[in-house]
């Protein structure tokens, strides 16, 4: 089950990281653009480039936490296999908020692209709560190094 879950933390760590420099990029570049796609609003372009940016540099340490937890589960002791566990509950746990949030757009009358959106996110935060059950399973049974 530690591979499963590494693939899990791998795939959404890459995930993370590519959308979070994607992010940094538009929001040092193209602040203009994300502001012209956005209806009227009191705040400028400048700001809205730097919550884009704000949310890139977040986005990417999320990334490069899962794919250290991704390395380092099973081999550190079951302290950080239980970490690993809590940190995929807290993701599975964020995926699913997501997913009400676009279910309830769609409901609301939005595209019907939020109920794809909504699908794969469910994906998403089923594989990571099925590869926190499996970890917190293996810290218990794993063999660590006394703390």
């Amino acid at each position: 089950m530690l591979g499963f879950a590494r693939l899990v933390l791998s795939v959404g760590g890459t995930a993370a990281l590519v959308s979070g420099a994607l992010l940094i990029g538009l929001g040092l570049f193209a602040g203009a653009w994300l502001h012209a796609l956005l209806p009227p609003l009191v705040i400028d372009a400048r700001a809205v480039g730097g919550a884009a940016f704000a949310l890139g540099i977040f986005a990417a340490a999320a990334g490069v936490v899962q794919l250290a937890t991704a390395a380092w589960v099973g081999r550190e002791g079951r302290w950080v296999t239980a970490s690993a566990a809590v940190l995929a509950g807290i993701f599975a746990s964020l995926l699913v908020a997501c997913a009400v949030a676009a279910a309830t757009e769609a409901a609301r009358g939005g595209s019907a692209w939020f109920l794809g959106g909504t699908l794969a996110l469910l994906i998403a935060a089923t594989a990571y709560g099925a590869a926190a059950w499996g970890l917190s399973r293996a810290s218990v049974r794993t063999p660590g190094r006394p703390s």
